[in-house]
């Protein structure tokens, strides 16, 4: 077992979101040195999470590279890794073009990368499906593409959810204005898009009235087809995770008490949830699930899987779980490790915070959210 990686399970049936009690390992600034000596590169179009990514791999001991889409990033001033621009990045219909992958195999070759670690949806989705044609290094674990366009879809993923009877909204797939009109699902309802992330095009409606207002407007955030849910009581919950195909392996529970701040905490239910998610699909990498906690049902709902890394991943590592570095040894985990909270809340060093900010600064001044489809 890895240090500062724990198991130990709450009372059997619970959904609490009560920390479970458990004893900090013996450091707290270093969150365990890698013991691998392979040289890492690091590629996406999302700073944000390439920024997590990194300093994950730099806390476990690595220099990684950097392969970014912009020319210009904050990133290229951070100690720790090198990072190197490819302007050659283009996208085809809201995707990144196969021919990255080209660019990315010669980036390898040039600067003598053992593996490669896609770290947002556009990469991972790309690779998953033209990995291939990655001669020069080693890809990091990967789900398969069908189960990568499967699970980003939301649509598609409520139906599996649906097919495995497991506990979600109740959920319609409107085509048209029509078909959103006359919804059976009881307000308040949520509309969101069916293939987008980080909330764009989420919007909440209370009543019928409301989102008649809305569609007056031309106010809808989300273009047809779009999903339609209903509202759920409760409190956002996310289960981060690494499978190694179909199996279970390193996987944390979390919710964010206050901004700022992540708590880590066993949850039962909702993990096993996820690896009968996990075991159908035969997912192999990392990912986290998005869910919310019905009090009135003391149930966990499953809303979607981002089969990718994801926003509050630095918080996880300053927990004890580096997810990145879980990455690089998925093969040497053992079946069934998992994590457990710390008695406290945690939170980032100011230079994370800092930098974090003038990543996403930066990010938003490209429009990297919204520039394209599917990310």
């Amino acid at each position: 077992m890895h240090p500062h990686l724990f198991t130990r399970s709450a009372p059997s049936g619970t959904g609490s979101l009560d920390a479970v009690n458990v004893t900090l390992g013996p450091s707290r600034t270093v969150l365990g040195a890698c013991d691998v000596r392979e040289r890492i590169a690091v590629l996406g179009v999302v700073p944000s999470l390439t920024w997590s990514v990194t300093r994950c791999l730099i806390h476990a001991g690595l220099n990684p590279v950097v392969f970014g889409w912009h020319r210009l990033s904050p990133l290229s001033l951070v100690p720790g890794c090198t990072y190197i621009p490819l302007p050659e990045i283009k996208w085809t219909n809201g995707e990144l073009d196969p021919s990255v992958v080209a660019s990315a195999n010669e980036a390898c070759r040039r600067y003598r990368i053992d593996r490669l670690v896609p770290l947002d949806f556009p990469s991972i989705a790309l690779f998953a499906e033209y990995g291939t044609g990655l001669t020069a290094a080693r890809l990091s674990a990967l789900p398969d593409a069908d189960t990568v366009r499967t699970l980003h879809n939301k649509w598609a993923f409520a139906q599996l959810v649906a097919e495995l009877g497991l506990p979600q909204p109740r959920t319609e797939l409107a085509r048209t204005l029509s078909e959103l009109r006359q919804t059976r699902l009881a307000f308040p309802i949520i509309t969101k898009p069916v293939d987008r992330w980080a909330s764009v095009g989420f919007q909440r409606h209370d009543t019928f009235a409301a989102l008649e207002r809305t569609l007056m407007r031309g106010a809808l955030s989300a273009e047809f087809p779009l999903l339609v849910q209903e509202f759920i009581s409760g409190k956002d919950v996310g289960f981060a995770f690494i499978a190694r195909r179909g199996r279970l392996l390193s996987h944390a529970a979390f919710e964010q008490p206050r901004p700022g701040y992540r708590r880590y905490f066993n949850a039962p239910d909702l993990t096993g949830h996820v690896a009968k998610l996990v075991a159908h699909t035969g997912y192999h990498g990392v990912g986290e699930v998005d869910a919310r906690y019905d009090p009135s049902r003391n149930e966990f709902r499953l809303l979607e899987v981002n089969p990718r890394f994801w926003a509050s991943l630095l918080y996880a590592a300053h927990a004890g779980m580096n997810f990145p570095q879980h990455l690089l040894r998925l093969d040497d985990e053992h079946d069934g490790s998992g994590f457990t909270a710390q008695t406290h809340d945690v939170t980032l060093s100011s230079y994370e915070f800092v930098v974090g900010k003038a990543v996403q600064l930066s990010e938003r001044a490209h429009s990297t959210v919204n520039r394209w489809r599917g990310i």
